[in-house]
């Protein structure tokens, strides 16, 4: 008896289980087709309605968990109709258009109860992966100065009916975006094969116009990967290993980026058909902090407390054989600074760990001169009318050391409103190295050739530039110099004339040390008259280079001259 009722027990406890079995099997059907039907029509017949026909939305598969609460769709598309787009009034057409594809598209906890009868989004998580985007840019839009409003809140508005929104994160996964231009003549393309996007918290209720977050977020996270993309003139390839911004943080990143020339040296002036700087540019890791997003996207302002470039290694090089373009002047720093269409205000630029060379070449071997270990800081990189108007200083403060031993320390004050460009080296020191260091530049550029000579130290006491000359004064400290000049004609008169010349130059002109046997102290004199068809590093290099021959005895005339008026004051003040 005790069996048949333990029996019966098990019989209709498995009747129960089966009877619940069958009960979730049926809601989870009728949520299944009733649910997911209903939510799938009802999304692609609202996209075709809120467009006007413009877009339509294609969902592949479409299913809702009621239990869980998650929904999954599967190829997700939303496409442009180009015929509507067409017969629209360009007035009223948009400037852009856009597809999107996505391969999953999962939501975590949609409460559809709270959104059908309260009107209320409450989502865990959204995760969207694989998302293809394409931006058409199809014509300039046309601001509206007169009808349009303007954004000052930065905020995402509640739709009219609903009480809040509320997605604790958005993820977008390994998308890709492509950008076609197609508003000018030439069509341009711009492709990233990785983009991430992750918001957090994303919150929206009756008090979004007084949110002081971005686009109501606690954080936006953008990530691109491998972009590439080739300059206007088609002469470099732009490399960017990864791009970051945070909303959060305040900050965008670029890592890995190079700007690569797509010729070599011999080919990349002749390219272009005149002499120009080929630079080949790569750098380690750009961070700019302090972002004032605000700033930045209501009034299209660049305010920023730190902009900081780590391994910065420049390779800049200059064939002179070639003819300089007709008319073409580059412009100095602070004309760039001046002409930018954004405002720009950082209060700190700072280089760390850089590395620069720049060369010529007049003949068949380019001279090189380099600096490696570079730091510095500018302090005060601003357009902004009233620095510029009352004609402030920023300062760059920088160390490095020259062909990787002597040690250089200088401070470049820069006036940005300066009509004139000008600009100043109020001190400088390079401490201890050897002379034929320089031979690198020297011995391709002329022919002489350091032979022996060591420097204790070069002291620059001021050089001041302007968009026409440079004037200054410099010591240079050292002993045992010796050189030869050489004279490419192999003819017994070469020879003779050429030893003589190096006995004058070593013996007579040229002091072998400075200061001198009898402790006469030699400065020379720093004057060059810019070349305004070569850079502002080229500048700084021949004013240098000046003041070295003047110091060793070889003077322009205008260079003897200067002497003359420093003489004539010091026997006035006697």
């Amino acid at each position: 008896m005790e069996k048949k009722k333990r029996s019966k027990g098990k019989r209709i406890l498995f009747w129960i289980l089966g009877i619940l079995l069958g009960i979730i099997l049926v809601i989870s059907a009728v949520g299944y087709f009733y649910w997911s039907r209903l939510i799938k029509g009802t999304l692609e017949d609202a996209v075709t309605k809120e467009t006007n026909g413009l877009y339509c939305a294609e969902i592949g598969s479409l299913y809702y968990g009621i239990f869980s609460g998650n929904l999954y769709i599967r190829n997700f598309s939303l496409l442009p109709d180009s015929a509507v787009y067409n017969a629209m009034d360009p007035d009223s057409a948009p400037s852009m258009l856009f597809s999107l594809y996505v391969d999953n598209l999962t939501v975590k906890d949609l409460h559809l109860r709270k959104a059908i009868f309260s009107k209320l989004i409450d989502v865990k998580r959204i995760v969207v992966k694989s998302p293809e985007l394409k931006i058409w840019r199809k014509r300039v839009p046309v601001p509206d100065t007169i009808n349009k409003v303007p954004d000052t809140t930065q905020s995402i508005p509640l739709p009219r009916g609903w009480d809040y929104i509320s997605v604790g994160e958005i993820s977008l996964e390994t998308g890709t975006l492509t950008y076609i231009d197609q508003a000018t003549d030439t069509v341009k393309e711009v492709s990233i094969p990785s983009v991430n996007i992750r918001i957090v918290n994303l919150w929206v209720d009756s008090t979004w116009r007084t949110d002081p977050r971005i686009y109501n977020t606690d954080d936006i996270v953008v990530t691109l990967r491998d972009i590439e993309q080739k300059t206007g003139n088609g002469m470099y390839a732009m490399h960017f290993g990864e791009i970051g911004i945070s909303t959060a943080q305040n900050l965008l990143y670029v890592d890995r980026f190079h700007l690569e020339p797509l010729f070599n040296r011999h080919d990349f002036s002749r390219k272009l058909g005149y002499q120009t700087d080929r630079m080949d540019v790569q750098v380690g890791k750009i961070t700019l902090s302090g972002i004032d997003w605000r700033e930045l996207m209501l009034d299209k302002r660049l305010v920023a407390v730190k902009l900081r470039i780590d391994s910065l290694v420049l390779d800049d090089y200059r064939d002179k054989r070639v003819p300089m373009r007709p008319g073409f002047k580059p412009p100095m720093p602070q004309q760039l600074i001046r002409n930018l269409k954004t405002y720009i205000w950082i209060d700190s630029l700072e280089l760390v760990n850089g590395k620069a060379t720049y060369s010529e070449q007049v003949a068949n071997q380019p001279g090189t001169i380099f600096f490696d270990r570079l730091n510095g800081t500018l302090t005060g990189l601003t357009n902004d009318s009233v620095w510029l108007a009352e004609k402030k200083i920023s300062p760059l403060k920088a160390e490095a050391y020259l062909q990787g031993t002597g040690k250089l320390q200088a401070t470049i004050n820069f006036v940005f409103g300066d009509p004139m460009n000008r600009f100043s080296i109020p001190s400088a020191l390079l401490t201890s190295f050897e002379l034929p260091e320089v031979n690198t530049m020297l011995s391709k550029l002329m022919p002489a050739e350091i032979e022996s000579g060591h420097v204790n130290k070069l002291v620059i006491h001021r050089i001041q530039f302007n968009d026409d000359f440079s004037t200054g004064s410099l010591t240079l400290y050292y002993n045992d110099l010796s050189f030869k000049i050489f004279d490419e004609k192999n003819t017994t008169w070469s020879e003779i004339k050429t030893g003589v010349v190096n006995w004058l130059a070593n013996d007579i002109i040229v002091s072998r040390s400075n200061p001198g046997p009898r402790g006469k102290l030699r400065t020379g004199v720093i004057y060059f008259q810019r070349d305004k068809h070569k850079s502002i590093i080229n500048f700084i290099w021949k004013s240098t280079l000046s003041g070295l021959k003047s110091n060793m005895g070889f003077n322009t005339k205008e260079q003897k001259e200067i002497k003359k008026e420093i003489r004539a004051k010091r026997e006035k003040k006697k």
